[in-house]
């Protein structure tokens, strides 16, 4: 397992969403661990898609760490843009979309509601999370 998924699931094993794990997991990795005091705060109401099942928050985290670490590495924003665009295609041909209603569809209720403690949506929401990572941890060490 890479180092990258390790230091992503720090968070994620300990309550914490997906999009805060991805964005801690990326910072920590590449050496911006005082950012994920600020990347806690911000994105906690971005976890589930947004808490509506929209943007899976693997991907708003992922994208989140992306954009730190190129800032830290003073690229310009039309590189950044880029890049995070490259991500979200990546992210959807593996993935198969950005959504997380998509991501977890077999597991939402009638009633709109999801089991958060089936293992099998777990396994769904794991694999969207150490997924972005592997894809950010490989787009920065192209650079």
């Amino acid at each position: 397992m890479s180092d990258i998924v390790n230091e992503t699931k720090k968070y994620w094993e300990n309550d914490f969403n997906c999009s805060i794990a991805a964005a801690c997991g990326i910072l920590n990795y590449y050496g911006y661990k005082n950012h994920s005091k600020t990347m806690k705060k911000a994105l906690l109401p971005f976890g589930g898609g947004i808490g509506e099942r929209s943007v899976c928050g693997a991907v708003t985290g992922a994208l989140a760490g992306l954009s730190s670490v190129l800032h830290e590495k003073v690229l310009d924003k039309d590189s950044i843009y880029d890049l995070s665009k490259r991500f979200k295609e990546r992210f959807k041909e593996e993935i198969g979309t950005l959504y997380c209603r998509e991501i977890i569809h077999d597991f939402i209720s009638q009633d709109g509601s999801v089991d958060m403690e089936d293992p099998k949506r777990r396994n769904s929401c794991d694999k969207s999370v150490y997924k972005a990572v592997t894809i950010i941890k490989e787009i920065i060490d192209a650079l």
